[in-house]
């Protein structure tokens, strides 16, 4: 079973993606701030992460810094309400290999994530 760790600082945004997430059949493991990220990358070893963007003290693209010493392959999607460019463009530098603004649909969670990151794990296919 695929592991997702969802990073967000809302909580309502977290449950939502732990229920869609539980949905698809995946584990889900939730942090709500950067440095409580990091420790669940080094212990439980994520397959995919969902990454908020703006979070208070560690923000996502210093987590993604953080997480690409620990990890340089595992799939990053950063998730965001606001538009930055820049902010995107760091991320993708960085390795992230999607950016998402909120809010996001089901189907598109679907489509273009987990049939990108676990193709054989696709209900549509």
């Amino acid at each position: 079973m695929a592991k997702i760790l969802v990073v967000d600082d809302e909580k309502d945004i977290c449950g939502t993606l732990r229920d869609i997430f539980i949905g698809e059949g995946y584990e889900v493991d939730i942090a709500n701030s950067g440095k409580e990220a990091i420790k669940k990358v080094k212990t439980r070893k994520p397959d995919l992460i969902l990454l908020d963007v703006r979070m208070p003290g560690m923000n996502g693209v210093e987590t993604l810094k953080a997480i690409r010493k620990i990890d340089k392959e595992v799939p990053v999607a950063m998730i965001t309400a606001y538009e930055d460019v820049d902010l995107a463009q760091e991320a993708l530098r960085l390795g992230a290999y999607d950016y998402i603004k909120k809010p996001f649909g089901i189907e598109y969670l679907r489509a273009s994530i987990l049939s990108k990151v676990f193709p054989q794990n696709d209900k549509n296919n």
